[in-house]
Formats: structure tokens, sequence, C-alpha cells
């Protein structure tokens, strides 16, 4: 018995198996950490292969060579020509707030917001020191 291309094209894509040459199901990376340089004011993405915890606090920027922290994967990068932005965040890495979740409550999904501004994110950094990751810089 043979079958026809559009068989054997629909049963692939039902075994998830979407072209021909593909044998297995192939997944993409579970994480993808985003890194800030406070230097040149530049943040990317990068995958590390393990788990979540074996990601590095700092690697090198590509841009200008300077440090790169790693913010988790939440973290939305200001633009470039924000300063006042970009100071809120040096503040809040200096201070060991790597826009890690901070949850009050165990096992719960609810977070403490991050500050908009750096005045809030002065009272942030007094309120949740407890929470800092003390071995950023």
């Amino acid at each position: 018995m043979t079958v026809d291309q559009d068989t054997r094209k629909a049963l692939r894509w039902n075994a998830g198996l979407r072209s021909s040459e593909t044998k297995k199901k192939v997944s993409g990376p579970d994480y993808s950490m985003s890194y800030a340089c406070l230097t040149c004011k530049t943040a990317n993405k990068r995958h590390v292969e393990g788990l979540p915890s074996d990601y590095p606090l700092k690697m090198q920027c590509p841009v200008c060579n300077g440090t790169m922290f790693n913010v988790g994967r939440h973290f939305k990068a200001p633009k470039k020509s924000d300063l006042t932005q970009w100071k809120k965040v040096q503040f809040l890495i200096e201070h060991g707030f790597l826009f890690q979740k901070i949850r009050l409550e165990p096992n719960s999904y609810e977070s403490v917001p991050y500050p908009a501004t750096l005045e809030e994110a002065r009272e942030f950094v007094v309120k949740y020191r407890s929470w800092a990751i003390t071995d950023t810089l």
C-alpha cells in the first residue's frame, strides 16, 4: 500500500514532524534571559544551555566590551535616549535588584511591581532590601 504525498504530510504534521528531513520534534530554548549594558545602554537576550540558575549574572557586552548584567526574562529595556530610565535601571542594578520577581507571599503568583521613576526606586530599594542579590557587582 502506498500513501500519497498529502497524507504523508498530514501524518508528519500530526506527529509533530514538520518536514521530511526532520525525524523528531525540535523545540527551542526554554528561556532566553535579558542582559543590559549600562555603559552603552543596550539590552539583548541570550540563551545559555542548562537550567535558568546556570545563567551567568554578568557577561561581556558585544557592542562596547563593557559588563552586561542578567536582568531576567521579563526586563523591558528603555529607549537608548531615555537617560532618566537608564539611571533608574542602573540604580536598581547597583543595589542588587536585577528585575527578579519579588513575591511577598510564598507560592503566590502576585509579584511586587518595579518602580517607574528614580524617586520610587530609592524607596523601593529601602523597602525590599532583603530581596536584593548581593553579589551582582
